[in-house]
Parts: structure tokens; sequence; C-alpha cells
């Protein structure tokens, strides 16, 4: 009997190394995938971060799948798609969903591709929001692995050309971070959390402490991630640069 195989994106963070961690314990293939952007200050961290968390889970006694080498596709491989980038860019300037998505829904449409995104349950959470807000999910539940899907007939056109041909898992999407957290830690595997990173522009190989990410895990009862010198200097740029960026967006809103 052929093994299923599962298709997921891995950056390395918390949300996708929690759901790596999960079907680690199902007798499937796991092919991860990663969009390369060598523009991001945080690549090698997160490759890096991807390879020690393998290796780890390759060496756990209770690891059933069969976790492949992550296949690493250089963005700019990538063809563009007039019809996902207007619907990337109208959801951006509504819930302002980050630009990986968009990377995302060409790759998967270009590979005919069906992929895990680990997206997780919050307030803050852009992308979450957007697909809660514009879209109907459908429950699919095989071999005791739950994913939710977009039902295209229901939802906004512009999600379903963005998020149509991605899976969400459960339970994680109904999940927190600390939730996350909480569950990696009754399988055993909280060792993993140590060694994932989040953060986009780091500093002398340390969170910065100001980033999108970093934002949040100060945020969403997370902090202890970011380590004392990036939450003072995020602190420091807050009080230096947010006063003069939120000038310059008065200005370009004029």
């Amino acid at each position: 009997m052929t093994k299923r195989t599962i298709n997921l994106l891995w950056t390395g963070g918390l949300d996708s190394t929690c759901r790596v961690a999960e079907l680690s314990l199902h007798d499937v293939i796991v092919q991860p995938y990663y969009i390369i952007d060598k523009k991001r200050s945080s690549t090698k961290y997160e490759l890096r971060a991807i390879s020690r968390i393998t290796d780890m889970v390759r060496r756990k006694d209770t690891t059933k799948c069969d976790l492949r080498d992550v296949i690493i596709v250089d963005i700019e491989s990538i063809p563009p798609m007039e019809d996902i980038s207007a619907a990337s860019l109208k959801l951006s300037k509504k819930y302002h969903i980050g630009t990986q998505y968009e990377w995302l829904a060409r790759f998967a449409r270009q590979k005919g591709l069906t992929m895990e995104l680990g997206l997780q349950k919050s307030p803050r959470g852009k992308s979450y929001n957007a697909i809660i807000g514009e879209s109907t999910l459908i429950e699919d539940d095989s071999d005791g692995i739950i994913q939710l899907r977009i039902d295209k007939e229901k939802s906004s056109k512009e999600i379903s050309l963005v998020f149509g041909d991605m899976l969400f898992p459960m339970p994680m999407f109904d999940m927190e971070k600390p939730e996350e957290v909480a569950e990696m830690r009754k399988m055993g595997l909280d060792d993993l959390i140590p060694e994932t990173w989040f953060c986009h522009r780091p500093v002398f190989g340390l969170p910065c402490g100001y980033c999108s990410p970093c934002d949040d895990a100060l945020n969403e009862d997370m902090a202890y991630r970011v380590p004392m010198s990036g939450r003072v200097l995020g602190a420091i740029r807050r009080i230096t640069y947010d006063p003069f960026r939120k000038i310059i967006k008065k200005a370009q809103h004029k």
C-alpha cells in the first residue's frame, strides 16, 4: 500500500515545526518545501533550523513518518500569474497579509500541488483573519489526519485564488502559539522548540525584537523567545522610528 504524501511549507518556525512534529507520529511521507528569497536576511537561520530539526526528528524513537529532505524553491523560478497577484494585492490592502502567500499560491498552481500551510489561531494573524473573514472551510478526516480546505464555491474569489490550493491542519488552526507549545510538550517533542526560528531581521544572529514575528512573540505570551538584547533594541526602535513611520504613512495617504 502506497503511503500518503503530505506536502507542506516549512519555514523553520514554531507553527510549521509543530505540524512536522505532529505528523512525525503518523505513518506518512512528509515532503517539506521552502521558498527561498535571497533578499531575506533570515534565510540562513531558517534553513539551519530546518536542518537541525530534521536530524532531531529522524533520530526520535517515536518517529513513524518518512521525513524527506526539504525541497528548496527559488522564488525567481516561480512564473508570474496575474490573477493570483491581483487577488493577493487586494487581500493585502484589506488584511495586510504577507507576500509569501502569493509566492506559495503561484508555486502550488505551477506544480499542481495541494500544500499544507501551518496557520494557527491568532487575533493578530493577518492571513488567519482573512481566511476566517472571507471563506467557508470544509473538514477532511483521512487516516486520523484532520485538515481544513477552502470551499471555493462559498468563499471570496480572492481567498480562493490565494489559499484555494492550501490545506490547514487541525487542531493547529484552532490553537494559539502557547497551546502549540503545550501540545509539543504533550507529544514529548518540546526539545524541538528552541531550535525553531522566527525573526525576519536578526541582529548579530539573535531575534531583533522589532519585526512582525518578534512583535507577535512579545504580544502572544511568547516573550521569552526574544532575548533581552532584542527587547531593548526593539523598544529603542519603536521610540525613535515609529513616529516617523506614522508621519510618512499619513503623507502617502494625502
